[in-house]
C-alpha cells in the first residue's frame, strides 16, 4: 500500500485566529483516506503563511518524501501546499518524475499523467492571490493613511482603540513621554538616562513571539532615539515615505518636539558635571583674567595645641594658560556676592507698578494679536492651496515622486508651526509677559536672598539676573547683568533717596511709601515694560510691535 503523508497549515501562529482550521482539515483528511483506503504514514501540521518559501515543515516534509518515506500527500486543498512559485515549482517536478505519485485533495485526485497545465493553473491562482491580496492591503493601508488614520500599531503614549477603530491616547503613558521629552530636550540626559526614566515609570519592552516570556526590560538606545524622534506625538505621521497630517490628538507641541531634535542631532551626550564639587559657588564665576573656572579648596590648618582650623578657599583652576590671580576666603566671596545682589534687588513698590503696568500691556497685546492671527490663518489657507496644487501636478504625473514628498514634508512642517503660532497668539500677551513677570519676581527676591545664609540660593539668584557667569577678579565681583537688571540698577543709583530694598525685621523701612512710588514712576517713564521685556531676550521683537500698536 503506497504510504501518504498527511499535511494541514494555516497562515497564522495566532489562536484566535482561523481557530478551526487546522482541526477541520485534520478531520476532513482522515476521514476521507479512511474512505478511500489511504494509509496515513505521518502527519505534518504547520503554523505559517505559504507566501513565502523555507517553511521548515514543509521542507521538511519534501525531504522525507525525496527519500522515498511516502509517495502521495493528502491535503485540503493545492494552495495548502504552496502560494508562491518556487515550492509549486517543486511539487509540480516532483510530480512530473513520479517521486510523487499522487496528490488527494478533499475534492479530487493529481497524478503524474494529468496535463501539467492544470496544476500549473491552480498553483498560479493561489500565487495570485496572495498578489492581489497584498495590493489590496497596500492600497487600503494608503487610503486610510490618506485620511490621516495610521495605519500601524500605536507608538507608546497611544493604543488602538478596537472600539472606535482610531488611535486614542492612553493618558497615563501620555504624560510619562511628555515628561521624557522635557528631560530630555534640557540637554543634559543621555538616551540611557531616557531609557531608565521610562522604565522606572512603567513603560518597559514587551514579549515578541519568538521570546514569550522575554520583555519586561528597559528599551535600547535606538529604541529610546525612535521614541524621541517619531512625529507622530505631534500630530504627524510618517507611512511609506511620505508625511500625513494625523487626526488623533498630539501630546507633544512642536516646540517642544523642535528642542528634542536639535539636542538628538547636536550632541546626544550629557555635560558631564565635575566629579568633585565641595562648595555651592562652585561653576558660578569664571576668573577675569584668563576665563578659567573658579574652583574651591578645602584647607585644614593644625596647631599646635592640637586645634584644627578648616578654611575654604575659591581660586582660579588655571587650566586655560598660566594665571596670577590669588585665592580668596569663601567668607569674603559670599560677602561681595549678598551685596551685588543688593544692588539689582527691585524695590517692592517698583514691583507692584511694574506689575500693573504688565496687566494693561496684556490687555492691550490680547487686542493686537488677533489681526496677527488672521494673517497667519490666510498663510494656513495659502499652504493648504500650495498642498492641492502640489497633490494635483503629481496626480497629472507633472512633478517626481521624491520632489512631492518633500514640498509635501516642507508644506505640512510649515503649517503645524503656523497653527501652533497661532495658539500661542490666541493666548493673547500672556506668553511674552511670563518672562518679564519671572524677571519682576526675580528680581524682587534678590533683596531677600541677599540676606538669607541659603548659598544655594544666592548662586542661583546671581545666575538669574546675569547674562553671563560674574567674573572675579583681583579678588573682587565683576558682576554682568542682563539688560533690564542693568537698567534698574541705574534708575536705583538715580533715585536712591526713594529705593526701598528688602531687610529683615522691617530696617531701613521707607520714609514715605508716596516717595518709592514715584521712583517707581521715574522708571517707567525711562524703561517702560515692552523695553525691559525685550532685553530679557525672551521675546520676539514682532510680539512687542504688536504690542505697542
Amino acid at each position: 500500500m503506497t504510504p501518504y503523508f498527511l499535511y494541514a497549515r494555516k497562515s497564522t501562529d495566532v489562536e484566535d485566529k482561523q481557530v478551526r482550521s487546522i482541526e477541520d482539515q485534520l478531520a476532513v483528511l482522515r476521514d476521507l483516506a479512511k474512505r478511500e483506503g489511504l494509509s496515513i504514514a505521518r502527519e505534518f501540521v504547520e503554523k505559517q503563511s505559504a507566501k513565502k518559501p523555507d517553511r521548515p515543515i514543509f521542507a521538511e516534509m519534501m525531504r522525507r518524501i525525496e527519500q522515498g518515506e511516502a509517495q502521495g500527500v493528502l491535503c485540503w486543498k493545492l494552495d495548502r501546499l504552496a502560494r508562491n512559485p518556487i515550492d509549486g515549482g517543486q511539487i509540480s517536478w516532483f510530480l512530473q518524475r513520479g517521486t510523487i505519485q499522487h496528490i488527494q485533495t478533499h475534492d479530487r485526485s493529481y497524478y503524474p499523467s494529468d496535463n501539467v497545465l492544470t496544476i500549473a493553473v491552480e498553483f498560479g491562482m493561489a500565487n495570485q492571490y496572495i498578489l492581489d491580496l497584498s495590493a489590496n492591503t497596500k492600497r487600503g493601508l494608503l487610503e486610510k493613511a490618506k485620511r490621516g488614520e495610521y495605519p500601524c500599531c500605536a507608538p507608546i503614549g497611544y493604543l488602538n482603540d478596537i472600539r472606535i477603530k482610531r488611535v486614542a491616547v492612553e493618558r497615563r503613558k501620555a504624560k510619562i513621554v511628555n515628561a521624557a521629552f522635557e528631560l530630555y530636550a534640557e540637554g543634559n540626559s543621555r538616551l540611557e538616562d531616557i531609557a531608565l526614566f521610562l522604565f522606572e515609570h512603567g513603560i518597559s519592552t514587551r514579549p515578541t513571539k519568538r521570546w514569550q516570556n522575554g520583555g519586561g526590560k528597559a528599551l535600547k538606545r535606538d529604541q529610546v532615539s525612535d521614541i524621541l524622534s517619531n512625529s507622530f506625538y505631534i500630530g504627524l505621521f510618517r507611512y511609506s515615505g511620505e508625511m500625513y497630517q494625523g487626526k488623533h490628538e498630539p501630546i507633544i507641541s512642536k516646540k517642544l518636539f523642535d528642542r528634542v531634535q536639535a539636542v538628538l542631532k547636536d550632541r546626544g551626550r550629557p555635560h558631564k558635571k565635575p566629579k568633585n564639587e565641595p562648595q555651592p559657588l562652585c561653576g558660578l564665576f569664571r576668573c577675569g583674567e584668563c576665563g578659567a573656572s573658579i574652583t574651591a579648596e578645602n584647607r585644614t590648618k593644625k596647631q599646635k595645641n592640637g586645634n584644627e582650623h578648616h578654611y575654604v578657599y575659591y581660586r582660579c583652576t588655571k587650566k586655560i594658560r598660566p594665571c596670577s590671580q590669588a585665592h580668596i576666603r569663601d567668607g569674603e566671596l559670599e560677602a561681595q556676592l549678598s551685596a551685588t545682589l543688593k544692588e539689582y534687588a527691585l524695590p517692592s513698590a517698583w514691583a507692584a507698578e511694574f506689575t500693573r503696568m504688565a496687566d494693561k500691556d496684556e490687555k492691550e497685546a490680547t487686542n493686537a494679536s488677533e489681526s496677527a492671527t488672521k494673517a497667519m490663518q490666510g498663510e494656513l489657507e495659502a499652504i493648504d492651496a500650495k498642498l492641492h496644487r502640489v497633490t494635483t501636478a503629481y496626480l497629472d504625473q507633472d512633478i517626481e515622486q521624491e520632489i512631492y514628498r518633500r514640498e509635501k514634508a516642507e508644506l505640512l512642517s510649515r503649517k503645524k508651526t503656523l497653527q501652533e503660532k497661532i495658539v500661542n497668539l490666541e493666548r493673547g500677551a500672556i506668553a511674552w509677559l511670563e518672562p518679564l513677570r519671572k524677571w519682576i519676581k526675580d528680581s524682587q527676591n534678590a533683596g531677600e536672598t541677599a540676606v538669607s545664609p541659603d548659598l544655594f540660593a544666592k548662586k542661583s539668584s546671581a545666575l538669574k539676573l546675569s547674562g553671563s557667569n560674574p567674573y572675579l577678579q583681583n579678588k573682587k565681583i565683576v558682576f554682568v547683568p542682563i539688560p533690564p537688571s542693568n537698567a534698574l540698577r541705574a534708575s536705583r543709583v538715580k533715585n536712591r533717596e526713594n529705593a526701598h530694598v528688602y531687610s529683615p525685621a522691617g530696617q531701613n523701612a521707607p520714609r514715605d511709601d508716596h516717595a518709592s512710588l514715584s521712583a517707581s514712576r521715574a522708571v517707567r517713564h525711562e524703561h517702560n515694560v515692552s523695553q525691559i521685556a525685550s532685553c530679557c531676550y525672551l521675546v520676539p521683537m514682532e510680539r512687542l510691535e504688536l504690542s505697542r500698536e
